[in-house]
């Protein structure tokens, strides 16, 4: 397996124009033979970058220019990234504690420092181009929560906030861990929100909108692909370990997936608009799930894929 090294040693001007689906594919390279645990903590080395570093200057003469309806549109595509990374920061900390192996758990600490950079980033964004202008981070974020749907508090919030209770009541109880890193790496980061960076950075890159943010939007994809990889062997060797869980794995996508897809899909009035436009309203979505699909093979794995309600096959 070779990663892109230009991917690798990128910057964040340079990932300004660096197509999604580049930072993606390192994913599924990563897939085909999956690293050892201290070969994605050397990745991790190779691959800093500083939120603080980033120049909003020109975004923040972009959102000066939209109109209302284009500001809404921006505040509910990134509200849930938002809130989502600072859950997933909140949450770990039970992970890390909890992981069987030491390797595991130097790995899980560098996972934990980028969530933390990633929530930073979102709120440089959300005050200085956003006009979300909070002294405290909490008031911020529950601006964030109000442009959310209710599927998407359920996964990023409530379920992510539950499994992690569990985890840290009982660090001991492997199966806690097991259902916990199926909830959060494989669903939450390497379904829902790689679907939905794909979608907005794509979008962003064909349209010039937001030139500072698409760079660190895009660092937050490249480090999530490591976090990704993370989770797929960890379940892989769990399983191999004890093949009881699989039964885990099967039953938290069972759980989690339908309503962690619902919460990416377009509402009924966005479907008709999309199509009207000539628009695939279900392209994220499907995009998810063949994403999911891929990466249980590789944990081992075989099951139909929860569909969503109302989604077209």
């Amino acid at each position: 397996m070779s990663i892109d090294t230009s991917i690798e040693s990128a910057t964040l001007k340079q990932l300004q124009q660096t197509p999604i689906d580049n930072v993606l594919q390192i994913i599924d390279e990563g897939l085909v033979r999956l690293q050892t645990y201290r070969e994605l903590y050397y990745r991790w080395e190779r691959q800093q970058w500083r939120a603080q570093d980033i120049d909003f200057s020109g975004d923040r003469k972009q959102w000066e220019g939209m109109s209302q309806d284009e500001r809404d549109m921006r505040m509910y595509g990134l509200s849930a990234f938002f809130q989502g990374e600072a859950c997933v920061t909140d949450t770990l900390g039970p992970y890390v504690i909890a992981m069987p192996d030491e390797e595991m758990r130097i790995f899980a600490t560098t996972q934990l420092v980028d969530e933390a950079r990633h929530t930073v980033f979102f709120a440089r964004f959300f005050n200085e181009v956003l006009d979300v202008d909070k002294e405290k981070l909490e008031d911020a974020l529950a601006v964030a929560r109000e442009y959310m749907n209710h599927h998407l508090k359920y996964i990023l919030i409530d379920a992510l906030s539950e499994v992690a209770g569990r985890i840290q009541r009982e660090p001991g109880n492997m199966a806690h861990l097991v259902e916990g890193v199926t909830l959060y790496h494989v669903i939450v980061e390497g379904t829902m929100a790689l679907a939905g960076q794909r979608s907005i950075l794509d979008f962003y890159r064909m349209n010039d909108l937001f030139p500072a943010f698409r760079g660190g939007f895009t660092a937050v994809a490249r480090d999530e692909s490591r976090h990704v990889v993370f989770g797929v062997k960890f379940l892989r060797e769990m399983i191999q370990q004890d093949a009881k869980h699989a039964v885990i794995v099967h039953n938290a996508v069972e759980k989690y997936v339908p309503t962690a897809l619902e919460g990416i899909s377009p509402g009924p009035e966005q479907v008709q608009m999309m199509l009207a436009n000539g628009e695939d309203p279900w392209e994220t979505p499907r995009y998810a799930q063949e994403s999911l699909a891929k990466k249980l093979k590789v944990i081992g794995l075989s099951m139909k894929i929860p569909q969503i309600p109302g989604m077209s096959t």
